[in-house]
């Protein structure tokens, strides 16, 4: 039997696309996880389940030995750049031949000093450069799963939309084309050697979005104009700064650009925001009926 692929951050949203599609191919998967019980609850007897923490280094190593590859993901937060390169390292000394991470959108890591999440980013690509082990960094846009939720819900129940971005427009991805990317770039047989920008075919305003709302629920889409000026949080955790500087970035037209990555690597189209509204919708019919 091949060795497993390890995968970190199994039990979130990516993470369990990524498993789930690698089991897919027959893959034999293992995850690294502080919550083996949910690991279990979620995939059940078809991965191994490898207890620990980054700063576990012990269990680092524990999850990492008669690895293959490491899919490494991990939230954001002021020890992620410590936390992926202790990973990467172990991982080398462990004789993985392959590492695929989960970066930061493009416009958080060029240039630099924009983003304190990009720059964390920024500084584990850097790390991996300098490793002798074959490595793919993904650089996805705005998730739909994390960036339209709110909104497909304000529509949903009947209130305008926040302009929370202004009239920037955004090329929204979904997180199963970014799942799709990282599982080929596991199984491919060399990966990109520049970091791969996943963005939609699309790029989009908040009206852009009212209108494919307007017509998924055959009435008007309203649109609230933002109260103020976007500025970073001074204050208050890692993520939350991390999050608010995404937003002035988003709305300064930073993430609008569109690459041709999926349709490349794939031989499809991305997902696309209107589908990506149907099926919330026919999902929740489903579940009222």
């Amino acid at each position: 039997m091949s060795a497993p692929i390890l995968v970190t951050g199994a039990t979130g949203r990516l993470g369990q696309l990524v498993t789930a599609r690698l089991l897919e191919h027959d893959q034999r998967v293992r995850v690294f996880t502080r919550r083996p019980e949910t690991a279990r609850a979620l995939f059940g007897n078809r991965v191994e389940i490898a207890a620990g923490d980054f700063a576990d280094r012990d269990s680092l190593h524990a999850a990492l030995a008669g690895t293959r590859k490491l899919f490494l993901l991990s939230p954001i937060s002021e020890r992620l750049a410590e936390e992926q390169i202790a990973a990467a390292g172990a991982a080398v000394i462990e004789g993985a031949s392959r590492i695929v991470k989960i970066s930061g959108s493009d416009w958080t890591i060029d240039p630099s000093g924009v983003s304190i999440s990009g720059d964390a980013h920024a500084a584990v690509e850097w790390h991996l450069r300098g490793l002798n082990v074959e490595h793919a960094c993904l650089r996805p846009n705005a998730w739909m799963q994390v960036s339209l939720l709110n909104s497909i819900r304000q529509a949903a129940n009947g209130q305008p939309l926040e302009a929370r971005y202004g009239a920037a427009q955004v090329s929204y991805i979904d997180a199963r084309d970014i799942a799709d990317v990282a599982v080929q770039q596991l199984l491919a047989r060399e990966v990109a050697e520049k970091p791969i920008i996943l963005t939609g075919s699309e790029s989009l305003s908040i009206r852009h979005v009212a209108g494919l709302l307007a017509r998924v629920l055959h009435r008007p889409v309203g649109v609230a104009e933002p109260s103020g000026r976007l500025a970073p949080l001074l204050g208050g955790s890692f993520e939350h700064r991390a999050v608010a500087q995404f937003a002035t970035l988003i709305a300064s037209g930073r993430a609008a650009a569109v690459t041709r990555a999926v349709p490349t690597l794939l031989g499809r189209a991305p997902r696309s925001v209107a589908s990506f509204i149907t099926e919330y919708f026919a999902a929740d019919a489903a579940l009222a009926g």
